[in-house]
């Protein structure tokens, strides 16, 4: 990795974990439902990025998250999962591209691009609420907390991206 790539990782870091913990955190909307940004760190890996590195960087992302939020491990289990199932991700959404090392995410097709997101960002909040509601009467909380936590993690991050690549450009 190039010191200029490690300084836009480090800093990329930094950003989506004080915006989580500072900004998004104390923004409470329709009863405690909270945007997740800071996925958009793994999302933003280099889709061939060495794996043990994404994983390190997964575990690390989630366990100061877990640290602010004092929640024992769970987003540092739900980064790892979706640091784990990205490559399969990225085959999945963006298929002869990912294959061919072709593939931007900045340059990606919106609607490809909205799809990936929400797919990461899915994956990641079934496992964090699964965690979080780990009992099996609380299934419809569950529900309700994942489809309106999604939609609004989606929502924000896709604007994030739009606008990191209209700075980009």
């Amino acid at each position: 990795m190039k010191a200029n790539n490690r300084l836009y990782h480090i800093i990329l870091f930094l950003s989506v974990v004080l915006a989580q913990v500072f900004i998004f955190d104390k923004l409470l909307i329709l009863n405690n439902v909270v945007p997740y940004v800071y996925p958009l760190f793994i999302i933003l890996q280099p889709p061939h990025a060495n794996r043990i590195q994404t994983l390190i960087l997964a575990f690390l992302l989630g366990l100061s998250i877990d640290i602010f939020q004092n929640t024992g491990g769970m987003h540092a289990t739900a980064s790892l999962v979706i640091a784990y199932f990205r490559p399969q991700l990225l085959h999945f959404n963006f298929g002869l591209s990912y294959d061919y090392q072709t593939l931007s995410i900045n340059n990606a097709v919106l609607l490809k691009k909205i799809s990936y997101v929400f797919l990461v960002i899915l994956l990641h909040h079934v496992i964090l609420f699964s965690l979080e509601f780990f009992n099996i009467n609380l299934w419809q909380l569950f529900l309700e907390k994942l489809i309106a936590s999604t939609l609004l993690s989606v929502l924000v991050n896709i604007l994030i991206l739009q606008l990191l690549q209209k700075q980009i450009k």
